[in-house]
C-alpha cells in the first residue's frame, strides 16, 4: 500500500482554501498511484479553531467543505482530520476514512486535556472507543493527536496519527523517541502527519515521518515546509539519519510564525523601533526574513540619553539588513512634556518620566503604522515579559510581538546564530551592557537581576513548574526567587493588553493566565 503523508500548512477557518489546498494534494496523490493521503488533524478547518467551534454557521460551512473534498475523492483514500457532529451530543475531533466519494469510517479523538490556550474540551465531546479502521485489507489503527501514546491496538497492520502538535525549541528528540518507542512496542509501522506553518500565537514544524516495527525512521518530510511524502509499506526501506534540531530551528520557527501571521492576515509590511539593542536587532532580522527586506522599515528615535553608539549600531544594522530606515529624533517633543508636568524642560529624573519616552517612541510608531500602512511589532523579549520591564502603551505597542517569547539569554544565541557567516548584527550590538536608555548612565541590571539568573529562574517557574524550596535547593537565593515570582505575578496586568506573541519556547500547557487581582505572594 502506497500511502502520501500530506505535511499541510492551513489557515485557520480558511474553508474553501484549505480545502482547495486538501483536493489539489489528493490530485497530485492519485497521480502517483497512492492509495491512501493522509492529512493532519483538524486540517480542513486549520488548528486551533478555537470559537469558531461555537458558530452553527461555521459548522455547517465545514460540514460542505467536507462534502467537495469528499467529491474529489475517486481512485484514492483519504484520512482527513476534520470536526464531525453525530447531531445529538456535539462535535468529535475526528479523522474521516474516505473513499469512493463516500465517507466509510472515522476516528474520533480519546483525550481531550483542557488546555487554557485552546479550551478543546470547550467544544470537543470526548469519544471512549480504540478505533481501527479497515482500507483495502489492511488494518489501520487511527489515533488523534496524544491519543497515539494510549493505543493498544495489537492486531494493527499500521498505526496512523494524524497531528497538530505545536512546536517548542528542544522537545523534538523526546517526542521523536516517544513515537519511535510506540512503534517498536507494537511492532507494526507508525505513519505520523502533523501541521506545519503558524496560526496565531502558534507555530507547528511538521516533521511528518514514518517508522518500521523495529522504531526506526523511514521517511521524514522536512521541518517548517510544507509538502508530501511518500512511503510504501511494501517496500523494505533503510533507517534515515537522526534529524538534530539546534538553535536554527529556533530561528526558523520565528521566521515562519511572523510570515504566516502576516499572509495569513493579508499584511505586508511591518514597522520597529530600532534602539541599537539586540532584542530590536533580533526583530528586525526575523522581520527582513519573513517578509523580505523592502517591507520591513526601522525606526531610531533618539533623546538625549541616546548613546552615540546605539545610533552607530542601530544604523549599521539597517544597511546590513537593507531595510529602510529613519531617524525621528523625540527631544522636542519631551521637552514639552516636562514643560507640562514640571513646569520647566528640566527633568526630575523619576520613572514617569523614563516611561513617557517609551510612550512617544510608541505614539510615533502608531502614527506611521496608521498613516503609511506598517504594522507595528513589538520588541520585548519573554525575559522583560515575564516580570513587566516593559512600558504599557508605550515599547508594548504593536500587532504582533516576534520574540516576546524567547529569553534574553536565547537571544543572544539567536543572534550568534545569524551572525554565523558574517556580522549582520553588529558586533558592539552583542557586547554591550542591555540598557533602555531612559535616564543617564542606566542598565537593565539596575532594575533586574542579571539576565543569566533571571531567566534561569523564569525558566524553573515557567517552564518546570519547581516549587520555591526546589529553587532555592538548586542553590537559588530564596528572597530573589521570591521577588522575581511577586515580579511576574503583578506585571499580569501588561502581559493582558500585550500583543500576540510567536510561542516557541514555553510549554503550550503552561499558557496558563495569572489572576489580575489577588493577594498571593511568595515569602
Amino acid at each position: 500500500m502506497r500511502i502520501a503523508l500530506v505535511q499541510l500548512n492551513p489557515t485557520v477557518g480558511d474553508l474553501k482554501g484549505n480545502a482547495l489546498k486538501i483536493i489539489q494534494f489528493i490530485e497530485k496523490a492519485r497521480g502517483l498511484n497512492c492509495d491512501l493521503v493522509v492529512f493532519p488533524e483538524l486540517s480542513l478547518m486549520g488548528y486551533p479553531p478555537q470559537g469558531l467551534l461555537k458558530s452553527k454557521d461555521f459548522v455547517r460551512d465545514c460540514q460542505a467543505a467536507l462534502y467537495r473534498v469528499a467529491r474529489h475523492v475517486d481512485g484514492v483514500g483519504v484520512l482527513l482530520g476534520t470536526a464531525i457532529s453525530d447531531g445529538e451530543n456535539g462535535l468529535y475531533n475526528a479523522a474521516l476514512l474516505i473513499e469512493n466519494r463516500e465517507i466509510v469510517g472515522y476516528a474520533a479523538k480519546c483525550s481531550l486535556k483542557a488546555l487554557s490556550a485552546f479550551d478543546e474540551a470547550c467544544y470537543f465531546k470526548p469519544f471512549r472507543e480504540t478505533d481501527t479502521l479497515t482500507f483495502r485489507g489492511h488494518r489501520l489503527a487511527v489515533a488523534v493527536g496524544d491519543d497515539v501514546y494510549t493505543s493498544e491496538c495489537r492486531d494493527a497492520d499500521l498505526i496512523i496519527d494524524i497531528s497538530a502538535t505545536p512546536y517548542r525549541y528542544g522537545q523534538f528528540k523526546q517526542h521523536n523517541d516517544i513515537l519511535a518507542g510506540i512503534a517498536k512496542k507494537m511492532g507494526v509501522p507508525l505513519v505520523y502527519v502533523n501541521q506545519v506553518g503558524g496560526n496565531d500565537d502558534l507555530v507547528f514544524a511538521g516533521i511528518s515521518r514514518v517508522f518500521d516495527g523495529q522504531g526506526q525512521c523511514i521517511a521524514q518530510a522536512r521541518p517548517f515546509v510544507e509538502e508530501m511524502v511518500l512511503f510504501d509499506l511494501n517496500d523494505v526501506q533503510q533507517p534515515l539519519p537522526p534529524l538534530r534540531e539546534d538553535i536554527s530551528w529556533l530561528y526558523k520557527a520565528l521566521v515562519v510564525g511572523v510570515r504566516d501571521y502576516f499572509s495569513k492576515n493579508g499584511f505586508k509590511k511591518a514597522v520597529l523601533g530600532l534602539s541599537g539593542g539586540v532584542d530590536s536587532a533580533l526583530v528586525a532580522c526575523i522581520m527582513a526574513e519573513a517578509l523580505g527586506q523592502e517591507n520591513v522599515l526601522g525606526v531610531y528615535m533618539p533623546s538625549r540619553y541616546s548613546s552615540d553608539h546605539s545610533k552607530q549600531d542601530a544604523q549599521a544594522l539597517a544597511e546590513n539588513l537593507g531595510i529602510q530606515y529613519r531617524v525621528i529624533p523625540i527631544e522636542d517633543i519631551f521637552k514639552e512634556y516636562l514643560k507640562v508636568f514640571n513646569g520647566l524642560p528640566s527633568p526630575v529624573g523619576d520613572v514617569a518620566e523614563e516611561n513617557v519616552q517609551a510612550r512617544i517612541r510608541g505614539n510615533l510608531l502608531m502614527f506611521i503604522s496608521n498613516r503609511e500602512g506598517w504594522v507595528l511589532v513589538s520588541t520585548s523579549n519573554r525575559s522583560e515579559a515575564s516580570v513587566g520591564y516593559s512600558t504599557i502603551y508605550g515599547d508594548m505597542c504593536g500587532g504582533l510581538a516576534p520574540i516576546a517569547d524567547i529569553p534574553k539569554t536565547v537571544v543572544y544565541d539567536i543572534c550568534n546564530y545569524i551572525n554565523r557567516n558574517r556580522e549582520v548584527i553588529p558586533h558592539n550590538t552583542l557586547i554591550k551592557p542591555p540598557s533602555a536608555e531612559l535616564r543617564p548612565n542606566q542598565k537593565d541590571e539596575d532594575s533586574l537581576p542579571p539576565y543569566d539568573v533571571l531567566d534561569a529562574v523564569l525558566s524553573m517557574y515557567i517552564d518546570d513548574g519547581l516549587s520555591v524550596d526546589e529553587m532555592v535547593d538548586k542553590g537559588y537565593d530564596r528572597m530573589l526567587v521570591c521577588k522575581i515570582l511577586n515580579m511576574v505575578q503583578r506585571s499580569e496586568y501588561k502581559r493582558r493588553q500585550a500583543p500576540l506573541a510567536i510561542r516557541v519556547f514555553s510549554p503550550v500547557e503552561k499558557a496558563f493566565r495569572n489572576p489580575v487581582v489577588h493577594g498571593y505572594r511568595w515569602e
